[in-house]
């Protein structure tokens, strides 16, 4: 199906560090600088910090070191970050966002760090302080890209979040009370241009922000709260789905979503402020969504732009251990299905492209898998987070970086990658991948799933089905691909199509091909083993990236199976289906090399 393309305003804006960005700004500075605060601001309460930062890079940024968006910026332990070319766009953005001060934050909280180096808290807030009351000098007043929504909101969520733990110790002060007035005119800016945020969590962190404005902010408030509840609700409805997924159907975007409204709820109770029943009952909805989507480690499935997270993160999010009790089998409306026995666990993406304007960062990855076991991840997608260097992006989108099936060389789906529509709406998918159906049956011996996706159908005329079944012990894994003319369609080809099943590995598997080429040895941490069978072939090795985690891409292995379909097939003869399996070799632990 074809997507209809909208247009958007968009302007051109220089900033200080020397790099250039589209902005969404048609109010500009004179409406910025009209944003007068009221005098004698204070908090009647602030919010709860999660201290999700990691302390490590708060150290780092204590010796003067920024690493951002795989880049890094050393400007010295006194040194001022804002008079200084950033070395990219992306690390600007990150760096004007502010996202940073939570790895300050994590210092206070660590209390290992804090027992070798007690005097490291007190220096963090000395230090968040001193860059915020820098950047309020330089920037405070206005500025095109600094100011521009995304990264306005980012910052003035973070600063709400770590006030307490950083940037209030000398509230009394001339400087406490400077920068209280900046937040506080930063917060009428989100009011006044909030329909410009752009969609999705940028938006919902936006609604949060004047909700936490007027939950925190004591005596005149101007309507934050009122206005902040009635958007937040409105984004609730559009962005988190019945089961606790996100509609982008980002596995990442599900923690960003459940750590805002945890954060906002935080602030309304501490005040004493009755919030909205629609918040609570997005938590609750989140919360077991993360569990469905957490692979054995702790971290999190790889799909639709989504990383593999940090478990202590995510433990810290959910302010418990991670449960126990079993996750579900099916998101009927994130659609993916999770098969789980004894502890190794199969997911597979079972949906079709997101809805406008939530497919952005979408990726064309119809039936991936990726298989993970005690011993870690094992079949994986080459996966995407944000600190990842950005021109790996749009690759990392390909049907080609998932564990499926690829046919013709080409994507499941289209992606707008140039032209006026690309530079207006960004890179949208403008052909889904999809429509998808599927179908699961539980048995005593194990679990059959099978679904089928017709994003190759426009193309060469082909349905892609994959048909997997996992045993009660999870031991004996078989899967079957095939490609069929669908029933009633006319072919559009009778000629033979090239296609490749590819198996990306992660980086920590080792793996070894049979001298037969139908099999191959996949050896994980901790020597234990799976064995891998095809009835087509050969198989082939090829060179593969991971990029679910980390700043930098991962070296890695993918398992090929080639062959030729032909454009008119049923899907039962060898040409276009193919069977393979995944077999743990039980009880035998493979010696490492």
């Amino acid at each position: 199906m074809t997507r209809r393309i909208g247009a958007s305003d968009k302007i051109a804006a220089i900033i200080r560090s020397g790099t250039r960005r589209l902005a969404v700004d048609l109010g500009g500075p004179a409406r910025a600088l009209n944003l007068t605060p009221p005098k004698g601001l204070f908090f009647s309460a602030l919010p709860k910090n999660l201290y999700l930062g990691d302390s490590t890079l708060g150290e780092n940024i204590l010796d003067g070191r920024f690493a951002l968006s795989s880049q890094s910026l050393d400007v010295g332990k006194q040194g001022d970050p804002w008079t200084v070319a950033a070395p990219s766009e992306p690390f600007a953005a990150r760096l004007h966002s502010f996202g940073w001060l939570d790895d300050l934050a994590a210092i206070g909280a660590d209390k290992k760090l804090l027992k070798k180096t007690p005097k490291l808290s007190g220096q963090a807030q000395v230090r968040a302080r001193q860059l915020c009351d820098s950047w309020i000098q330089s920037f405070g007043a206005w500025n095109p890209y600094a100011w521009e929504n995304e990264i306005l909101v980012a910052r003035v969520f973070s600063w709400f979040v770590n006030w307490q733990a950083l940037l209030d110790a000398d509230s009394d002060t001339p400087e406490g009370e400077a920068r209280r007035a900046n937040l506080y005119r930063q917060l009428k800016r989100i009011r006044s241009t909030y329909k410009r945020t752009p969609d999705g969590i940028a938006k919902l962190k936006a609604a949060a922000c004047l909700v936490l404005g007027g939950a925190c902010f004591g005596g005149k408030q101007d309507g934050f709260l009122d206005k902040g509840l009635d958007y937040l609700e409105d984004e609730i409805e559009q962005q988190v789905l019945a089961d606790g997924g996100h509609v982008s159907r980002n596995p990442d975007f599900v923690v960003k979503a459940l750590e805002i409204l945890l954060v906002t709820e935080s602030a309304l109770e501490t005040r004493g402020l009755q919030g909205s029943r629609e918040i609570m009952r997005a938590i609750d909805r989140m919360r077991p969504m993360i569990g469905f989507f957490r692979v054995g480690s702790g971290g999190l499935f790889s799909f639709n732009g989504g990383g593999s997270n940090d478990r202590s993160r995510l433990n810290k999010l959910l302010g418990k251990p991670a449960s126990k009790d079993k996750p579900f089998g099916y998101a009927p409306h994130a659609k993916y299905q999770r098969l789980d026995r004894n502890g190794i666990v199969l997911m597979v993406d079972v949906g079709s492209s997101p809805p406008r304007p939530y497919d952005l960062e979408a990726h064309l990855a119809p039936l991936a898998i990726e298989l993970t076991s005690a011993a870690g991840p094992l079949i994986v997608n080459c996966g995407w987070n944000e600190q990842q260097p950005q021109h790996w992006r749009q690759a990392m989108r390909g049907t080609a970086a998932h564990s499926t099936l690829i046919l013709g060389g080409t994507d499941a789906g289209q992606i707008l990658t140039s032209g006026w529509s690309a530079g207006a709406i960004g890179p949208a998918i403008s052909q889904e991948s999809g429509p998808v159906i599927c179908s699961r049956k539980e048995q005593d011996a194990g679990t059959w799933l099978e679904a089928s996706h017709e994003g190759y159908h426009k193309a060469f005329g082909l349905t892609h089905c994959r048909r997997i079944y996992m045993d009660v012990t999870g031991h004996d894994i078989r899967g079957e691909d095939s490609l069929y003319v669908p029933l009633g369609a006319t072919p559009l080809t009778r000629n033979e199509i090239p296609f490749e099943i590819r198996f990306h590995l992660h980086p920590h598997v080792k793996v070894t091909l049979a001298q037969d080429q139908k099999s191959a040895l996949l050896i994980q941490k901790g020597g234990r083993g799976w064995r891998f069978r095809t009835d087509a072939g050969p198989l082939k090795l090829e060179k593969s990236v991971y990029l679910a985690s980390g700043s930098r891409p991962q070296r890695s292995e993918q398992i090929v199976i080639t062959g030729l379909a032909y454009g008119d097939g049923d899907g039962q003869t060898h040409s276009n289906r193919v069977r393979w399996s995944l077999k743990h070799l039980s009880g035998i632990k493979v010696a490492k090399s």
